[in-house]
């Protein structure tokens, strides 16, 4: 009993040491205070500036079509060699597909930009994409490796022996047994690109940011305003819908 009191302490802990200030934020992009700090009354209005501030709008315009794009070939590139490799027994591949998530970011983001540099490349939304891209790929293998390897042989015989081609084979039998790897997949590298900040610091150019970039350089010029605390929340917002959903299919692919 001792022990179980124990643990449910140190989760409580835990969960505080995530989450308060998680919900500090929130509470202050809703405070009229100018900057976080002292209460002065409850407002909307920080919301509001973001929707007049454009170099917010343009943060946010271009986080979301990299996040989206990013997700979309990741998780078709990921999927493709998911399903091509779950039939095969090379395990060692599967360490090429993992190694992206273990080295740390910031060494694969200088990297990059070493590899950029030395083709010549000019900064900008490709290289933040293909930057993304690569690193997202990694975790859409791992989302959906183990769907493909879940599906029964004997169903993927049963539809060859009824006539059915290589193509529909992957579209008619894996694609819907996978969808909800795919869908999980597509949140979570979705998630991942849109709050990312270390790769996109490194990989991208002059007049193209994104919204960890436009919180981090405001902050660092002292202008971290509650305006900032309404825009970290929006993306705080953002982040725990698409792991909500992310949960939810994970819990109901395990159920099936």
């Amino acid at each position: 009993m001792r022990l179980r009191g124990v643990l449910k302490i140190y989760v409580f802990v835990l969960l505080a040491f995530l989450y308060v200030p998680l919900l500090y934020i929130i509470v202050q992009s809703f405070n009229s205070a100018k900057y976080p700090g002292e209460w002065k009354g409850f407002t909307l209005n920080w919301y509001f500036e973001l929707l007049r501030d454009q170099e917010i709008f343009n943060a946010m315009v271009n986080g979301l079509s990299v996040a989206i794009l990013s997700a979309i070939i990741s998780t078709v590139l990921g999927g493709l060699a998911a399903y091509y490799f779950s039939k095969r027994q090379e395990k060692f591949v599967d360490s090429f597909f993992y190694a992206p998530i273990v080295i740390p970011e910031i060494v694969e983001s200088v990297s990059l930009l070493m590899l950029y540099y030395y083709a010549g490349v000019e900064l900008g939304f490709w290289t933040v994409l293909i930057g993304h891209t690569a690193y997202n790929v990694s975790y859409a293998y791992v989302a959906l490796k183990p769907q493909f390897q879940v599906t029964s042989r004997s169903m993927e015989e049963a539809a060859y022996t009824l006539g059915a081609k290589p193509f529909d084979v992957f579209v008619r039998v894996y694609f819907p047994l996978a969808l909800p790897g795919i869908i999980a997949s597509l949140l979570i590298t979705f998630a991942m690109s849109f709050d990312d900040f270390v790769k996109t610091a490194f990989t991208t150019g002059p007049g193209f940011k994104t919204l960890p970039l436009v919180i981090w350089s405001r902050a660092a010029r002292g202008r971290a305003t509650s305006e900032l605390n309404a825009l970290a929340t929006i993306m705080i917002l953002v982040s725990l819908v698409a792991s909500y959903i992310y949960s939810k299919q994970t819990l109901s692919s395990i159920e099936k």
